[in-house]
């Protein structure tokens, strides 16, 4: 695989409390899926900072909403509660250590729908660095796509 993954094209919208977390190149989440990492567990207190981060979108805009304002207002960010209410707790969480910290990497509908249950744990995997290439996309094989 060569060492140029694609980048995150909305990298210059990423607000400053996301840069240190967010992923700056476009990963698959189907390869992520794929991947034969062991399950373990994580608290959902140690992974319940990142629902202050503004993840989601809002009115087309990304990162506008926090999954903190949507349990404070289910009724206001109506998508954002059903898909928190329709995700898949028996389907692990998949971690990235970013600058030293877990962070979600595919997973944050299910990390609020464990907190707002009132759950101590939630199933994880951890994504080592060493597989990280194994689930970038490639900006030369994007580019050669689109012609």
């Amino acid at each position: 695989m060569t060492s140029d993954p694609r980048p995150f094209p909305l990298q210059e919208l990423v607000p400053a409390g996301l840069r240190e977390v967010l992923c700056d190149f476009v990963w698959d989440a189907g390869k992520l899926r794929r991947l034969p990492l062991p399950v373990g567990t994580a608290t959902v207190d140690s992974l319940r900072w990142q629902l202050d981060l503004p993840w989601w979108r809002l009115d087309g805009r990304p990162f506008q909403v926090t999954p903190s304002q949507v349990r404070a207002d289910p009724a206001r960010y109506q998508e954002q509660y059903r898909r928190t209410m329709a995700a898949d707790l028996g389907c692990p969480l998949d971690l990235l250590d970013r600058n030293g910290r877990w962070v979600i990497l595919d997973g944050v509908h299910r990390l609020l729908k464990a907190d707002l249950l009132g759950l101590g744990k939630v199933p994880v995997r951890r994504l080592p660095a060493a597989m990280l290439p194994r689930i970038l996309l490639e900006a030369a094989a994007t580019e050669e796509l689109r012609t």
